[in-house]
């Protein structure tokens, strides 16, 4: 199998800015995007069981076709998935690996408190072992901006330069 750049939805504007930033990394890689849409599961005995097969609603079902126009405007592969869990940390490590993923783009592991938070995140980057983006403090330089289209059915296309704090 080979490599992919995983994108693991969140809210619908973080998810867009995330597979931009992930179909720029695809393109110039020469690998696909996955999509992953995460269930959680109650119990882990019932992982893969699809006792409760989830389907996607009306409104993911459109942002899944506009993530796919988006990665298709960036001519890589994409497809979308669902990715069942327990715990998201061990979750997202094991779709990382379930898909070969050379990038992670997910969203931060939440926690009442913030230093737990971190020290989840700490944790997760840590064990995943291949680079974790959260599109958060602590990312890096990296910042996206769209650019207004120069044709009406031109695609948006990200502008990545160095963002100075």
């Amino acid at each position: 199998m080979t490599s992919s750049v995983l994108v693991v939805t969140g809210e619908r504007n973080w998810s867009l800015r995330a597979l931009h930033l992930a179909a720029a990394m695809a393109r110039t890689a020469g690998v696909g995007v996955v999509m992953a849409r995460f269930v959680r599961v109650a119990h882990m005995e019932y992982l893969g069981a699809g006792a409760r097969e989830a389907l996607f609603s009306y409104e993911e079902y459109d942002d899944i076709c506009d993530y796919a126009r988006t990665a298709e405007a960036y001519g890589v592969p994409f497809s979308a998935e669902m990715f069942e869990y327990n715990d998201y940390s061990g979750g997202l490590v094991s779709a990382a690996e379930h898909y070969d993923a050379a990038v992670v783009f997910a969203p931060a592991p939440s926690a009442i408190v913030e230093p737990l938070a971190n020290l989840r995140l700490w944790w997760l980057r840590r064990t995943l072992g291949r680079p974790l983006y959260v599109l958060g403090r602590g990312d890096g330089p990296m910042a996206w901006t769209e650019t207004a289209a120069a044709a009406p059915n031109a695609a948006a296309r990200p502008n990545i330069s160095a963002h100075q704090p």
